[in-house]
């Protein structure tokens, strides 16, 4: 077993280095590679790695460091500055999927109940795709940068908000009286009190700790203590009702603000871009089935495309209508139509419900990783077209 794992991780990280190596050359993001190094090494191809509940730790951990580096160098008071911009692409990009995908999907026969769950699964954002290409880009510390990560939350937010209300009144079962208010406290209540418990945090804990992480003779004591913090948030924000990501980028942005965080952030990186990230990116590559083209190619391409359109043209509007520039607008649209990971886990409550049969499971993994796939190569086209020659 241990064996298996040492051989995977080997021929992932040496497979992710290449591929980004020749990203790189060939001008494409690194992201890119990375992606379809999951392709080549999974089922779909070689079948050299499976995605096996190992790989599955390994990739969380990954996307949760991801996150948590994506708010240590975010710049909290831009992000505030862009609240209602980010707030504005967040409902447009939740909006437009939820209307179109679920029309196409019940001109497909697909039943009501099953097409409207299809508009929530693509709805959701992965803003991780997105924060790894615009940190390519160096574009992460901009307006259009902290409008597309704000907009990524608040997306995360809104959609698990969705899910979780399609999933009560599913689980009732036409019982409406226990829409009481313990139904409205497991809905909201808890996730209140998890910004409320982060306030403060933030106020009365965050700096005595950190002023007693600095006295503690021990190496890398800093960076240890944020690690815990990083995944200490990530488990409640999961508790509650959230995605762990949620928890990792909100503690990561309190402590951007902190002196040491360049060394903190430093130290995270090494070990997250030496394993755990790569695993993530190749994880997603790992999902794609190529018998799912064969009974449902219709359905893949149609969604595919409605699903880089609806985000691209609703990021867009977003950003139009609270101001903000053609360019600025057209990044933003670009770096919400990844899906990844939070799609990917929607589709699997899907699935366990009920509301997905195995074969439409495959097609929409498919379409999902093919929108992810998608976005950076948008990402980049955007950031070009914006950038005066």
């Amino acid at each position: 077993m241990l064996m298996e794992l040492l051989l995977a991780l080997i021929l992932i990280i040496v497979g992710t280095k290449f591929a980004s190596h020749l990203c790189h050359r060939i001008g494409i993001p690194a992201v890119i590679g990375e992606l379809l190094t999951g392709v080549i090494l999974g089922p779909a191809l070689l079948g050299w790695v499976a995605h096996t509940d190992t790989i599955s730790i390994f990739a969380e951990v990954g996307v949760i460091l991801l996150m948590f580096l994506a708010g240590l160098e975010s710049d909290l008071e831009k992000l505030k500055k862009y609240l209602t911009p980010s707030v504005m692409v967040a409902l447009f990009g939740i909006v437009f999927p939820m209307i179109f995908i679920s029309g196409a999907a019940h001109l497909f026969d697909i039943p009501w109940k099953e097409a409207i769950f299809l508009g929530v699964i693509f709805s959701a954002t992965s803003v991780s795709i997105s924060v790894q290409v615009l940190k390519e880009y160096k574009r992460l510390d901009t307006a259009e940068g902290s409008v597309t990560l704000g907009a990524a939350v608040v997306d995360d937010i809104a959609v698990v908000l969705i899910v979780s209300i399609f999933s009560a009144v599913l689980s009732m079962d036409g019982n409406t009286s226990s829409m009481g208010v313990g139904f409205i406290w497991d809905l909201l209540g808890t996730k209140i009190l998890f910004f409320i418990g982060l306030y403060l945090f933030a106020n009365f804990i965050l700096d005595p700790l950190l002023s007693l992480t600095k006295k503690i003779v021990a190496v890398e004591a800093e960076t240890a203590f944020a690690l815990a913090l990083c995944f200490g948030f990530a488990i409640l924000s999961e508790h509650v009702g959230m995605s762990d990501v949620i928890g990792a980028f909100f503690i990561g942005l309190l402590l951007s603000r902190q002196e040491g965080k360049h060394e903190i952030e430093h130290n995270i990186s090494v070990i997250s871009y030496s394993v755990f990230i790569p695993v993530f990116f190749v994880s997603i590559g790992l999902d794609i089935e190529l018998s799912a083209f064969k009974e449902y190619a219709v359905i893949i391409i149609v969604f595919t495309l409605l699903a880089t359109l609806t985000k691209l043209i609703g990021g867009y509007l977003g950003g139009r209508v609270t101001k903000l520039d053609r360019s600025q607008s057209l990044i933003i649209g670009a770096g919400m139509v990844s899906r990844g990971e939070m799609a990917l886990i929607i589709v699997k409550m899907g699935e366990n419900l009920g509301l997905i049969n195995e074969g439409l499971y495959s097609a929409i993994v498919v379409a999902i990783i093919l929108t992810t796939l998608f976005s950076p190569l948008l990402i980049k086209y955007a950031i070009e077209k914006g950038t005066p020659a």
